[in-house]
């Protein structure tokens, strides 16, 4: 690491105490990945569906990863210039259930199938758990309290770490991908012209495909910069699921363990709950999820109905919905990002800036 990111990354961890009023966190590093399902993707005949190469997993992964990780091997993060996303258009990010080996060849993600299957609960031999659910929804966890929500119906994926230092949303609005006291995000937008916005401790910096420069709204106000942006085009709520939970068969007995410990019931208002190592898990009738960890200090909710998204954390809070309300918004701290799909706007010191319905810059 040179000085200049050991500084940068000294600054982050400053400003997530003062922020976020819990204790600075320094992400793990990556355990092997040798039998994983997700990250060998050769057993699979080298051919991903919904995905590019099997290679671009690495640049997933932050740069202050440790070198002996899995993953050393390649590029890390991939920062060099903006203008490499437009050699990355956005991908769906569904996986099918081929991919994952551990999922039950009875489980499949069709409104057709038997219901037999759902509210199953199953140890892996991955040394996962995973419920399928109503509604198309599954939730997998580690035995470390890493969680990862699949809403098949509104193509929408969550993800959490085990310590709660990272936290991932794949929406069909947007991305967001925060690591620590960053975070970086993706909006979408229908004429191919995405937003670009990342909130670090100089302020929140922001872009566009069709915008040739790179604006930042720090303390002082508005003011063009030089910045780079991740490729968010690859599935990397897998990495925050993965790179700090220990998984893989040595710990296939640990999790049926800890499933024979877990509890389940029907309240009176047919809301079904699980209580799985001190995560619980809720799903109303109509298929809202909810799962609360940490006694409520960590929340993920989605909704196949509206397909809504929130995640909750000391570190982030955003939410997304599609329809009437159809939005993306992220907070941290005194940062705010806000999009309506016409409509791009950052927020930060009390100074606001963006793109309006044309794409043209606008200070507020």
């Amino acid at each position: 690491m040179t000085n200049v990111q050991a500084s940068e990354f000294r600054n982050d961890l400053l400003e997530t105490a003062s922020t976020c009023n819990t204790p600075p966190v320094r992400p793990r590093s990556l355990y092997t990945y040798t039998d994983d399902p997700v990250y060998c993707y050769q057993r699979y005949g080298g051919e991903l569906k919904n995905f590019e190469s099997a290679a671009s997993i690495e640049t997933l992964v932050p740069h202050h990863i440790s070198s002996n990780s899995a993953f050393s091997s390649g590029s890390l993060w991939r920062p060099p210039s903006r203008f490499a996303l437009r050699s990355h258009p956005s991908l769906s990010f569904i996986p099918s259930d081929d991919m994952f080996s551990y999922v039950d060849p009875n489980w499949r993600d069709s409104d057709t199938v038997d219901n037999a299957y759902n509210g199953a609960v199953i140890a892996t031999q991955h040394g996962t758990m995973s419920i399928k659910l109503h509604s198309r929804m599954r939730v997998d966890m580690t035995i470390d309290r890493a969680i990862r929500i699949t809403n098949l119906k509104s193509n929408i994926v969550m993800s959490l770490s085990a310590s709660g230092a990272s936290s991932a949303l794949l929406h069909p609005n947007g991305r967001i991908y925060q690591y620590g006291s960053r975070v970086e995000i993706q909006a979408h937008d229908v004429h191919g012209n995405n937003k670009y916005a990342k909130m670090w401790y100089k302020g929140v910096s922001f872009t566009s495909e069709n915008c040739a420069l790179v604006y930042l709204v720090d303390s002082a106000g508005t003011r063009t910069t030089t910045d780079s942006f991740s490729d968010m085009s690859q599935d990397f709520s897998l990495a925050v699921f993965y790179n700090e939970s220990r998984h893989g068969v040595g710990y296939q007995q640990e999790a049926m363990h800890l499933l024979q410990n877990a509890q389940y019931f029907v309240d009176d208002k047919k809301v079904q709950n699980w209580i799985i190592n001190n995560v619980r898990i809720s799903q109303t009738p109509d298929g809202l999820l909810r799962i609360a960890r940490n006694s409520n200090k960590y929340q993920l909710r989605t909704s196949p109905s509206n397909g809504s998204a929130t995640i909750t954390t000391p570190f982030v809070h955003t939410t997304a919905s599609l329809g009437q309300t159809s939005h993306l918004f992220v907070r941290r701290g005194e940062r705010r990002m806000h999009y309506d799909g016409s409509s791009f706007i950052v927020r930060n010191a009390g100074h606001s800036a963006g793109f309006d319905d044309k794409n043209m810059l606008k200070v507020y």
